[in-house]
């Protein structure tokens, strides 16, 4: 049968537990209750990871973000796969994107 691979369709969203908050033009991501990986921080991420964190704050397959970033975004379309391949990563390993059904 076509369609999307099984691991294509697998999606994500930010944990519960993170707020992300915007201060004038800057957007600052706020744990909120007790995480493993971060207490007592706030961290202000860049304009792509912030536009990312939006983007997974509602479950969503990467490829749905790649081309949501790819409809915000100027830039090459194999940057962008790994920039949110990256995100992912990253966030996965830090408990902060988790698998949902």
């Amino acid at each position: 049968m076509g369609g999307q691979p099984a691991e294509k369709k697998r999606r994500f969203q930010i944990a519960p537990g993170f707020v992300l908050r915007r201060i004038g033009d800057d957007a600052v991501l706020i744990p909120i209750g007790e995480h493993p990986v971060f207490t007592n921080v706030m961290m202000t991420p860049n304009r792509t990871a912030a536009f990312l964190w939006q983007a997974f704050s509602e479950p969503s397959t990467e490829e749905d973000v790649v081309m949501r970033a790819l409809e915000r975004f100027d830039g090459d379309e194999a940057e962008i796969r790994r920039d949110v391949a990256m995100f992912m990563k990253e966030s996965i390993d830090n408990q902060v994107l988790v698998e949902v059904d």
